[in-house]
Protein backbone atom coordinates (compact mmCIF):
# COMPACT_ATOMS: atom_id res chain seq x y z
CA UNK A 1 0.00 0.00 0.00
CA UNK A 2 2.91 2.09 0.63
CA UNK A 3 3.77 2.44 -2.88
CA UNK A 4 0.42 3.23 -3.97
CA UNK A 5 0.53 6.12 -1.00
CA UNK A 6 3.61 7.90 -2.82
CA UNK A 7 2.54 7.42 -6.02
CA UNK A 8 -0.69 8.91 -5.80
CA UNK A 9 0.58 11.80 -3.59
CA UNK A 10 3.44 12.34 -6.39
CA UNK A 11 0.92 12.96 -8.94
CA UNK A 12 -0.81 15.19 -6.39
CA UNK A 13 1.93 16.76 -5.93
CA UNK A 14 2.26 17.98 -9.52
CA UNK A 15 -1.33 18.30 -10.36
CA UNK A 16 -3.07 20.75 -7.90
CA UNK A 17 -2.36 23.05 -5.03
CA UNK A 18 -2.84 21.71 -1.79
CA UNK A 19 -5.86 23.53 0.07
CA UNK A 20 -4.17 25.32 3.24
CA UNK A 21 -6.18 23.41 6.08
CA UNK A 22 -3.95 20.20 4.38
CA UNK A 23 -0.86 21.66 6.05
CA UNK A 24 -2.24 23.98 8.82
CA UNK A 25 0.36 23.79 11.42
CA UNK A 26 -1.11 26.20 14.17
CA UNK A 27 -1.68 22.75 16.46
CA UNK A 28 1.73 22.09 16.73
CA UNK A 29 2.16 25.54 18.07
CA UNK A 30 0.05 24.66 20.19
CA UNK A 31 0.57 21.52 21.47
CA UNK A 32 4.30 22.31 21.89
CA UNK A 33 3.44 25.34 24.35
CA UNK A 34 1.67 22.67 26.78
CA UNK A 35 3.79 19.87 26.11
CA UNK A 36 7.32 22.53 27.40
CA UNK A 37 4.72 23.52 30.42
CA UNK A 38 4.30 19.81 31.60
CA UNK A 39 7.62 18.15 30.44
CA UNK A 40 9.73 21.46 31.69
CA UNK A 41 11.56 19.50 34.41
CA UNK A 42 13.31 17.25 31.65
CA UNK A 43 16.19 17.49 29.69
CA UNK A 44 15.97 19.12 26.25
CA UNK A 45 16.80 16.00 24.41
CA UNK A 46 13.65 14.22 25.93
CA UNK A 47 11.47 17.01 26.05
CA UNK A 48 11.73 17.77 22.18
CA UNK A 49 11.83 13.96 21.76
CA UNK A 50 8.25 13.49 23.27
CA UNK A 51 7.12 16.55 21.57
CA UNK A 52 7.86 15.19 18.56
CA UNK A 53 7.04 11.41 19.30
CA UNK A 54 3.63 11.07 20.91
CA UNK A 55 1.47 12.80 17.87
CA UNK A 56 3.83 10.06 15.86
CA UNK A 57 2.61 7.15 18.72
CA UNK A 58 -0.69 8.41 18.24
CA UNK A 59 -0.89 8.26 14.28
CA UNK A 60 0.62 4.36 14.70
CA UNK A 61 -1.98 3.51 16.95
CA UNK A 62 -4.56 4.45 14.48
CA UNK A 63 -3.24 2.85 12.18
CA UNK A 64 -3.05 -0.37 14.42
CA UNK A 65 -6.89 -0.19 14.69
CA UNK A 66 -7.80 0.22 11.39
CA UNK A 67 -5.25 -1.99 9.98
CA UNK A 68 -8.01 -4.91 9.33
CA UNK A 69 -11.20 -2.58 9.00
CA UNK A 70 -13.29 -1.84 6.09
CA UNK A 71 -11.20 -3.34 3.37
CA UNK A 72 -8.32 -1.22 4.25
CA UNK A 73 -10.10 2.00 2.95
CA UNK A 74 -9.52 3.76 6.33
CA UNK A 75 -6.02 3.16 6.91
CA UNK A 76 -5.27 4.28 3.12
CA UNK A 77 -6.70 7.57 3.74
CA UNK A 78 -4.74 7.86 6.83
CA UNK A 79 -1.69 7.44 5.61
CA UNK A 80 -2.23 9.26 2.72
CA UNK A 81 -3.18 12.15 4.60
CA UNK A 82 -0.27 12.42 6.76
CA UNK A 83 2.30 11.58 3.79
CA UNK A 84 0.23 14.59 2.28
CA UNK A 85 0.85 16.23 5.97
CA UNK A 86 4.47 15.87 5.99
CA UNK A 87 5.11 17.37 2.84
CA UNK A 88 7.52 20.36 2.77
CA UNK A 89 5.55 23.87 2.52
CA UNK A 90 5.25 25.91 -0.23
CA UNK A 91 5.10 25.41 -4.30
CA UNK A 92 8.32 24.70 -4.93
CA UNK A 93 8.67 24.91 -8.42
CA UNK A 94 6.34 28.40 -8.44
CA UNK A 95 9.10 29.71 -5.77
CA UNK A 96 12.12 28.82 -7.94
CA UNK A 97 10.24 30.20 -11.28
CA UNK A 98 9.68 33.80 -9.45
CA UNK A 99 13.29 33.48 -8.59
CA UNK A 100 14.32 33.06 -12.03
CA UNK A 101 12.30 35.34 -13.77
CA UNK A 102 14.14 37.85 -11.08
CA UNK A 103 17.66 36.75 -11.89
CA UNK A 104 16.93 36.38 -15.42
CA UNK A 105 15.92 39.69 -15.91
CA UNK A 106 19.22 40.84 -13.94
CA UNK A 107 17.58 42.81 -11.10
CA UNK A 108 19.74 40.83 -8.83
CA UNK A 109 18.14 42.71 -5.58
CA UNK A 110 14.92 41.43 -5.99
CA UNK A 111 16.18 38.50 -7.21
CA UNK A 112 18.09 37.84 -3.49
CA UNK A 113 14.65 39.33 -1.48
CA UNK A 114 12.86 36.55 -3.29
CA UNK A 115 15.34 34.15 -2.16
CA UNK A 116 15.88 35.22 1.37
CA UNK A 117 11.77 34.91 1.74
CA UNK A 118 11.92 31.36 0.01
CA UNK A 119 15.24 29.69 0.20
CA UNK A 120 16.02 31.28 4.28
CA UNK A 121 19.78 31.56 2.54
CA UNK A 122 22.41 31.88 6.14
CA UNK A 123 22.34 35.57 7.13
CA UNK A 124 26.28 34.53 8.39
CA UNK A 125 27.27 34.94 5.46
CA UNK A 126 27.05 38.25 3.57
CA UNK A 127 26.61 37.92 -0.55
CA UNK A 128 28.88 40.32 -2.20
CA UNK A 129 28.38 38.96 -5.81
CA UNK A 130 25.64 37.27 -8.07
CA UNK A 131 27.97 34.02 -7.89
CA UNK A 132 27.84 34.08 -4.36
CA UNK A 133 23.69 34.38 -4.37
CA UNK A 134 23.84 31.75 -7.06
CA UNK A 135 25.68 29.61 -5.06
CA UNK A 136 23.44 29.52 -1.83
CA UNK A 137 20.82 29.42 -4.00
CA UNK A 138 21.84 25.99 -5.37
CA UNK A 139 23.07 24.91 -2.06
CA UNK A 140 19.10 26.07 -0.26
CA UNK A 141 16.92 24.79 -3.41
CA UNK A 142 18.86 21.59 -3.10
CA UNK A 143 18.26 20.86 0.30
CA UNK A 144 14.35 22.24 0.36
CA UNK A 145 13.97 19.57 -2.51
CA UNK A 146 15.53 16.62 -0.23
CA UNK A 147 14.00 17.44 2.86
CA UNK A 148 10.97 18.13 1.15
CA UNK A 149 9.86 14.77 -0.71
CA UNK A 150 12.63 12.39 -0.67
CA UNK A 151 13.49 12.41 3.06
CA UNK A 152 10.35 11.82 3.51
CA UNK A 153 9.05 9.58 1.35
CA UNK A 154 12.50 7.21 2.16
CA UNK A 155 11.04 6.72 5.82
CA UNK A 156 7.30 6.39 5.04
CA UNK A 157 8.59 3.95 2.32
CA UNK A 158 10.34 1.64 4.96
CA UNK A 159 8.87 2.60 8.28
CA UNK A 160 5.79 4.11 7.56
CA UNK A 161 3.26 7.55 8.36
CA UNK A 162 4.40 7.90 11.85
CA UNK A 163 8.39 8.42 10.35
CA UNK A 164 7.56 10.71 7.76
CA UNK A 165 5.27 12.64 10.32
CA UNK A 166 8.38 12.64 12.96
CA UNK A 167 10.54 14.36 10.57
CA UNK A 168 8.87 16.98 9.38
CA UNK A 169 8.13 17.68 13.00
CA UNK A 170 11.45 17.95 13.86
CA UNK A 171 11.80 20.30 10.60
CA UNK A 172 8.71 22.59 11.92
CA UNK A 173 9.87 22.21 15.79
CA UNK A 174 13.53 23.77 13.85
CA UNK A 175 11.64 26.47 11.68
CA UNK A 176 9.53 27.56 15.43
CA UNK A 177 10.82 29.75 18.32
CA UNK A 178 13.28 27.00 19.68
CA UNK A 179 15.87 27.29 21.94
CA UNK A 180 19.25 27.56 20.65
CA UNK A 181 20.31 23.72 22.50
CA UNK A 182 17.41 22.34 20.98
CA UNK A 183 17.86 23.11 17.59
CA UNK A 184 21.30 21.63 18.33
CA UNK A 185 20.01 18.97 19.38
CA UNK A 186 17.21 18.99 15.82
CA UNK A 187 20.21 19.58 13.59
CA UNK A 188 22.15 16.54 14.80
CA UNK A 189 19.41 13.85 14.91
CA UNK A 190 18.03 15.21 11.39
CA UNK A 191 22.05 14.81 10.11
CA UNK A 192 21.66 10.66 10.97
CA UNK A 193 17.95 10.68 9.93
CA UNK A 194 18.89 12.32 6.84
CA UNK A 195 22.00 10.13 6.09
CA UNK A 196 21.11 6.99 4.36
CA UNK A 197 18.32 9.03 1.90
CA UNK A 198 20.43 11.42 0.91
CA UNK A 199 23.08 8.96 -0.36
CA UNK A 200 20.40 6.70 -2.06
CA UNK A 201 19.20 10.75 -3.65
CA UNK A 202 23.05 10.64 -4.67
CA UNK A 203 22.83 7.48 -6.42
CA UNK A 204 20.08 8.56 -8.34
CA UNK A 205 21.70 12.00 -9.33
CA UNK A 206 24.56 9.70 -10.83
CA UNK A 207 21.65 7.30 -12.87
CA UNK A 208 19.71 9.93 -14.17
CA UNK A 209 22.37 12.16 -14.63
CA UNK A 210 26.61 11.56 -15.14
CA UNK A 211 26.81 8.55 -14.21
CA UNK A 212 30.71 8.03 -14.36
CA UNK A 213 31.30 11.43 -12.38
CA UNK A 214 28.75 10.92 -9.90
CA UNK A 215 29.05 7.75 -9.56
CA UNK A 216 32.98 8.03 -8.23
CA UNK A 217 32.55 11.25 -6.26
CA UNK A 218 29.20 9.25 -4.88
CA UNK A 219 31.87 6.36 -3.65
CA UNK A 220 34.42 9.10 -2.14
CA UNK A 221 31.64 10.23 -0.11
CA UNK A 222 29.45 7.02 1.01
CA UNK A 223 31.07 6.95 4.18
CA UNK A 224 31.28 9.66 6.50
CA UNK A 225 28.87 12.26 7.97
CA UNK A 226 29.36 15.04 5.74
CA UNK A 227 26.82 18.04 6.05
CA UNK A 228 23.73 16.88 3.78
CA UNK A 229 23.55 20.29 2.01
CA UNK A 230 26.66 20.35 1.03
CA UNK A 231 27.10 16.70 0.13
CA UNK A 232 23.98 17.00 -2.35
CA UNK A 233 25.90 19.89 -4.07
CA UNK A 234 28.94 17.97 -4.51
CA UNK A 235 26.69 15.03 -6.12
CA UNK A 236 25.06 17.54 -8.35
CA UNK A 237 28.31 19.41 -9.62
CA UNK A 238 29.45 15.94 -10.99
CA UNK A 239 25.86 14.88 -12.08
CA UNK A 240 25.24 17.85 -13.87
CA UNK A 241 29.00 18.13 -14.90
CA UNK A 242 29.07 20.86 -18.07
CA UNK A 243 26.03 22.33 -16.99
CA UNK A 244 27.30 23.83 -14.09
CA UNK A 245 27.95 27.99 -14.56
CA UNK A 246 31.23 29.74 -12.88
CA UNK A 247 31.27 33.17 -12.42
CA UNK A 248 35.40 33.18 -13.18
CA UNK A 249 35.07 31.55 -16.76
CA UNK A 250 31.14 32.72 -18.05
CA UNK A 251 32.46 36.23 -17.75
CA UNK A 252 29.22 38.54 -19.03
CA UNK A 253 27.37 35.19 -19.90
CA UNK A 254 26.80 33.71 -16.25
CA UNK A 255 23.00 35.16 -14.96
CA UNK A 256 22.18 33.10 -18.44
CA UNK A 257 24.00 29.85 -17.84
CA UNK A 258 23.41 30.28 -14.15
CA UNK A 259 19.77 30.12 -14.77
CA UNK A 260 20.19 27.48 -17.17
CA UNK A 261 22.15 25.64 -14.61
CA UNK A 262 18.76 26.02 -12.00
CA UNK A 263 16.75 24.62 -14.17
CA UNK A 264 18.96 21.45 -15.08
CA UNK A 265 18.95 21.17 -11.50
CA UNK A 266 15.06 21.07 -11.21
CA UNK A 267 15.05 18.48 -14.49
CA UNK A 268 17.68 16.46 -12.48
CA UNK A 269 15.48 16.41 -8.99
CA UNK A 270 12.31 15.14 -11.14
CA UNK A 271 13.92 12.73 -13.18
CA UNK A 272 15.48 11.41 -9.56
CA UNK A 273 11.77 11.14 -7.94
CA UNK A 274 10.86 9.12 -10.77
CA UNK A 275 13.61 6.66 -10.64
CA UNK A 276 12.54 6.57 -6.79
CA UNK A 277 9.11 5.56 -7.82
CA UNK A 278 10.42 2.94 -10.07
CA UNK A 279 12.90 1.73 -7.52
CA UNK A 280 9.52 1.41 -4.66
CA UNK A 281 7.83 -0.44 -7.98
CA UNK A 282 10.57 -2.81 -7.87
CA UNK A 283 10.64 -3.39 -3.86
CA UNK A 284 6.76 -3.77 -4.13
CA UNK A 285 6.93 -6.78 -6.78
CA UNK A 286 9.63 -8.20 -4.22
CA UNK A 287 7.53 -8.40 -1.32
Amino acid sequence: MEFLVILIAWVLLHNIEFPAALQRDDWLVAWRLRAKTALGALPDAARVLLICALPCALIAAIEWLFASHWAGIPLFLLELGVLLYSLGRGEFRAQLSAYLACWQRGDFEAAYQEAARVFKLDAQAPLTSAGELHAQVRRSILYMAFERWFAVVFWFYFLGPWAALFYRLLHLTLAQHSSDSERALIREWLQWIEWLPARILGLAFAITGNFVACFGVWRQFLAGFTAIPELLVVYTERALAGAIAEPESDGGHFPERAAAELQELDALLARSAIAWLVMFALLQMLR
